[in-house]
């Protein structure tokens, strides 16, 4: 797993400017006097992609957390934070998640502790879970810079560069493991049913992508794919010209949307079958043959 964009990406003045505020929360953090403070940014930033509706994606994370907000606060407000106007989470539930401004830009940041992130790690790197938001923390951790901590962030990026092939088959049987039901499809699509084609027909190309994403040995999650070009972009083996391909199934008329989708769905299973021959694909053949374009 190669780790993504870092100094190598264009460094705009948006990008920047949210680099700067990042490091001023960083900073402010430093009072919580913790030895082991590990702060980093994130996101666009990093990629060089930020633009004027960008936010500052960071984590921050600690040896324990503090048992209250009072110190999170006061070093968010040292950094000429806003209040928070959101979160999610909990100090007690060992992970807090909140959003404030600094100079009318919105800052998120993710409380963890290094047992905490470690566990999470386990998750995928041991336990091999295929469908988890922590696909995207490993994103954003691979891509990280290290604004305090850097030689944590650098172990943390060594141990994920090591994708296991057993977390990408795990991720192939389980993308896999709900096919496209043909045979309903053939039906619904000549009935008043546009929103529950465009569904399956959205859940379908996720799906294709996760088992893309595990073919590729690439960390995937579903909930936030922004950047579909430069996801498929990372990937050596796919179909020619996914996302192009992905579009016109979803911006197109339902009926030869289906038809473009059936043949995406074809072409990845080939790949699947080539690359990891052993993973079920018995019942493709005879699902896939009720489509009356088939």
């Amino acid at each position: 797993m190669r780790a993504s964009p870092d100094s190598s990406a264009p460094r705009t003045p948006a990008s920047e400017l949210r680099r700067g505020i990042a490091r001023r929360v960083a900073e402010a953090h430093a009072a919580l006097n913790d030895a082991a403070l590990l702060a980093l940014v994130s996101g666009s930033v990093v990629d060089g992609t930020a633009d004027d509706r960008s936010d500052v994606d960071m984590s921050i994370v600690l040896s324990r957390l503090p048992d209250t907000d009072a110190p999170l606060v006061a070093a968010c407000a040292a950094a000429g934070g806003s209040a928070w106007f959101w979160r999610a989470g909990s100090l007690e539930e060992g992970g807090l998640v909140v959003a404030f401004r600094v100079d009318g830009i919105e800052v998120q940041i993710g409380y963890s502790t290094h047992d905490r992130l470690a566990r999470d790690m386990d998750e995928l790197l041991l336990r091999h879970n295929p469908d988890t938001p922590l696909h995207k923390l490993a994103e954003g951790l691979l891509k990280a810079e290290a604004l305090t901590g850097a030689p944590l962030l650098a172990s943390l990026k060594v141990r994920l560069e090591s994708f296991p092939p057993a977390l990408g088959r795990a991720m192939v049987e389980h993308f896999v493991a709900t096919p496209l039901p043909w045979r309903a499809i053939a039906q619904i699509v000549h009935r008043d049913s546009p929103l529950w084609c465009r569904d399956l027909q959205v859940d379908a190309v996720y799906q294709l992508l996760g088992v893309l994403a595990g073919l590729n040995g690439r960390y995937y999650s579903r909930f936030q794919v922004k950047r579909l070009h430069k996801l498929a972009s990372g990937f050596t083996l796919a179909p020619p010209n996914l996302p192009q391909r992905v579009a016109a199934i979803l911006d197109g008329p339902i009926v030869p949307g289906f038809d473009l989708l059936h043949a995406l769905e074809g072409e990845v299973l080939e790949l699947v079958s080539h690359k990891m021959p052993d993973v079920n694909l018995a019942g493709a053949p005879q699902r896939r043959a009720a489509w009356p374009g088939s």
